[in-house]
């Protein structure tokens, strides 16, 4: 990545503008993305994928990255878009565990509802088809989690999901209002 021109160009070795502060925030949304859903050291212990602490505390991260990639540069739903369709996919192929679960739903909650408090994105995310891969995900994953007998429970699964998140969202903003 080091020796790629677009990468140069949009880096500080090339100028600095949003993309050199985008670069690192989508790195670092994409380590912490896969810090999530990595197996813990101790993988005789946890073996079929419950999940774990590094999945929420990694999750939790990822999402704050997104809402700093978001807040840098306008190519923030590639990120989100790569995230849901790497989600995706390992349901698809068969490797979904409650580690991707608890990772993708805070990764989505907790960085959608940051990124619609930053100006110029608003309710962009919830009314973008450019970001609808990720919502769709984000119910698929709910829904394949409580295996939903009804319609309400999918929808309150949802909803208990959101408010989890919601919290931690505002005790993040009550610390950055402490810090300032």
């Amino acid at each position: 990545m080091a020796i790629v021109p677009a990468h140069i160009m949009r880096s500080v070795g090339g100028g600095f503008d949003n993309e050199s502060v985008a670069i690192t925030a989508m790195c670092l949304t994409f380590y912490m993305w896969t810090r999530a859903l990595r197996m813990p050291k101790d993988a005789a212990k946890v073996r079929d994928g419950t999940a774990t602490k590094d999945s929420v505390i990694f999750g939790v991260l990822a999402g704050f990255a997104y809402i700093n990639m978001a807040a840098a540069w306008g190519g923030f739903t590639f990120v989100l878009n790569l995230i849901a369709v790497h989600t995706a996919l390992l349901t698809v192929l068969g490797r979904y565990s409650s580690r991707l679960h608890r990772a993708y739903t805070l990764f989505y909650v907790i960085g959608t509802m940051g990124a619609m408090r930053v100006p110029v994105i608003g309710w962009g995310p919830l009314r973008s088809m450019e970001q609808i891969a990720g919502l769709l995900v984000f119910i698929v994953i709910q829904v394949r989690a409580s295996e939903c007998a009804s319609v309400g429970a999918c929808i309150c699964a949802c909803v208990r999901a959101c408010v989890c998140a919601q919290a931690s969202l505002h005790a993040m903003c009550a610390l950055v209002r402490l810090i300032d």
